[in-house]
């Protein structure tokens, strides 16, 4: 499915700048060391993408629902990817969670404020 969304093309687009998949990070995010595993990252525009892929599914009738909640439920992780990613790249960093079963996408702006 996701070859044919235009999402999951951009997503999956291997000709990005700095274009990784499966990219293991470690260091020391609020004094506790922190391992994780990015599905994907790549630059694009100048800012650089922290992207992860969930295989959840909805039912049909609330699909902005399940993926605003979705996006609550994985914001705290993806942010402690950021700031992993913040000690090693100065660009602006945005996050995403994409779901290649039905093209579903939520993304925002990382600000560690």
């Amino acid at each position: 499915h996701c070859v044919k969304d235009n999402r999951g093309q951009w997503v999956l687009n291997n000709q990005h700048e700095d274009s990784q998949f499966e990219l293991a990070l470690s260091g020391v995010v609020d004094d506790a060391v922190v391992h994780c595993r990015l599905d994907r990252t790549f630059v694009d525009e100048e800012t650089r993408w922290i992207i992860d892929y969930k295989t959840s599914r909805h039912d049909d009738d609330n699909k902005e629902e399940f993926l605003n909640a979705e996006m609550i439920r994985y914001k705290a992780q993806l942010e402690q990817y950021a700031r992993l990613m913040s000690g090693m790249d100065a660009r602006p960093i945005k996050l995403g969670l994409y779901y290649p079963a039905f093209g579903g996408w939520r993304s925002w702006e990382f600000s560690d404020a």
